[in-house]
């Protein structure tokens, strides 16, 4: 019965547009090869975001190298927005974090060997833009990725404060919380009407048992999009849950499937239902969908690297119409 509900929801989806909004959440897919000039591509919302901000912008992303993003960030700062930034030292000289610089925003690179992997911004403390998607025209316009705003200064607290310990304290890859700031960094729920979010960030919250846990709990199904999978214990989760009935199916980025340390011909041999995806360039999505109605998403890809080294993100969200429109995503790869 509850997967004949998951499909007329998809159903009724496949008639929608790719962008559902809600009073306080609102989903965004890119659509490589296709037009992306619709306020519901990911490059024109997060712009329009950007543009409608009144106080700061607080963000956290691993590349920055769209000239139309950076426009917005430095249209905002003219204005009198605070706007503030952190990347990865890596991609710290791009022409783009110049022009910001240049234009008198400060833009924090990380330090380590460790990639500052994030892929977030606050804005003005009401709301939260994250997902798999990076700032850049490959990630907006070629590759497959996922955005989700969600409208909420409980959420927009925790990511600040996040951003803060990076901003502010220059702590990366940050394993311990600190003792001044366990009260703060120690809040990682918030419930909006019905829904419950759950916010981690590696590498201080282990990420990888947590999802281990999700996907344990599991009933009906489980449905995953992965540009990198080479942890074995989430693969093997998994496959437990397969052998125990539940449906598992995924898909994973091309490029590396075949390598050592993949999770693809291991599943691949245990029968559960994998593929690789057919974009030339990128599926870059990094998503969980347990039950139809549990969503796991964020900058995390399924590696020991994002587990135990990187800055990253994940956010949990237990809400049935979100969830949809990710399995329709799901499927539309899939296929």
């Amino acid at each position: 019965m509850k997967k004949i509900k998951i499909f007329i929801i998809l159903a009724i989806l496949a008639l929608s547009p790719i962008s559902i909004a809600e009073n306080w959440w609102s989903v965004y897919f890119t659509s490589p090869g296709k037009n992306n000039s619709s306020l519901n591509s990911p490059s024109k919302a997060m712009v329009s975001i950007i543009d409608n901000s009144q106080k700061y912008i607080n963000g956290a992303f691993f590349d920055i190298r769209s000239d139309e993003i950076t426009d917005a960030f430095i249209r905002a700062y003219k204005r009198g927005v605070r706007v503030r930034l952190v990347t990865d030292n890596d991609y710290y000289t791009r022409s783009q974090v110049n022009r910001l610089m240049d234009a008198g925003i400060n833009v924090v690179p990380d330090i380590g060997r460790s990639l500052m992997h994030h892929k977030f911004m606050v804005v003005d403390g009401k709301s939260v833009w994250t997902g798999s998607t990076n700032i850049t025209d490959n990630c907006f316009y070629k590759n497959n990725n996922n955005a989700i705003h969600i409208r909420s200064s409980q959420l927009a607290d925790i990511f600040d404060n996040e951003f803060y310990q990076m901003y502010e304290m220059k702590l990366f890859s940050n394993k311990k919380t600190l003792k001044p700031f366990k009260k703060l960094t120690n809040k990682y729920y918030v419930k909006i009407g019905d829904t419950n979010i759950n916010a981690y960030f590696a590498p201080k919250n282990n990420i990888e048992d947590i999802i281990i846990g999700r996907i344990n709990k599991a009933k009906q199904s489980v449905h995953f999009m992965a540009f990198v999978f080479t942890s074995p214990q989430i693969a093997e989760a998994m496959i437990k849950k397969h052998k125990s009935g539940v449906e598992v199916k995924g898909i994973f980025e091309k490029r590396g499937s075949n390598s050592e340390h993949s999770q693809y011909i291991k599943m691949k041999v245990e029968g559960l239902s994998v593929k690789v995806d057919n974009n030339p360039n990128t599926m870059h999505h990094k998503v969980i969908i347990i039950d139809g109605e549990r969503l796991i998403t964020g900058s995390y890809n399924f590696s020991r690297n994002a587990a135990r080294r990187n800055d990253e993100n994940v956010l949990m969200i237990d809400n049935k119409d979100i969830s949809a429109l990710y399995l329709k995503e799901f499927y539309r790869l899939y296929k």
